[in-house]
């Protein structure tokens, strides 16, 4: 079902919530460490799914929220600082990093990657900017008019 509500909406403009983890983390230090595994392993699982927003029921979950989502994005960093880097000086042609195949399709992904981390505040501009992307690129929010700036650069060498 969220699957197909997210196909559903794709191209809408909207951003999706995954819903609440209704284990609280109240009580004795075990039952809170519990809950807080469980909260984690949920956030983990929507961000995975592209499900970047989610419920928080009690002022407990913040730590966890703001743990998972952190560490989601530092843990994919490296290789995607390092993919998108390698996409972008060959100009958007498709890229061969390691075993993983990017196309102008991914580029788009990658970008909203950054765009999402820099947004919840888990990495910083100068981060971002290590893509070889510019400030004004990664504001355009768009993979395929960065692309277009480019050649049109390139072009008027």
């Amino acid at each position: 079902a969220r699957h197909n509500m997210q196909v559903a909406y794709s191209g809408a403009g909207l951003w999706l919530s995954d819903g609440a983890t209704n284990v609280m983390p109240i009580g004795d230090r075990a039952t809170v460490h519990r809950a807080w595994r469980l909260h984690v392993s949920h956030i983990r699982h929507s961000l995975v799914n592209g499900f970047y927003q989610g419920w928080d029921l009690n002022p407990a979950q913040l730590p966890t929220r703001y743990a998972a989502v952190y560490s989601f994005f530092l843990e994919g960093l490296g290789t995607a600082t390092e993919r998108l880097r390698n996409f972008m000086q060959k100009a958007g042609q498709a890229t061969l990093v390691g075993d993983v195949f990017d196309d102008a399709a991914t580029g788009q992904g990658l970008l909203n990657y950054f765009l999402r981390a820099l947004n919840c505040g888990a990495i910083t501009e100068s981060e971002a900017l290590s893509t070889g992307l510019t400030l004004d690129e990664l504001r355009s929010r768009s993979f395929v008019k960065i692309l277009r700036g480019r050649r049109a650069t390139a072009a008027g060498r």
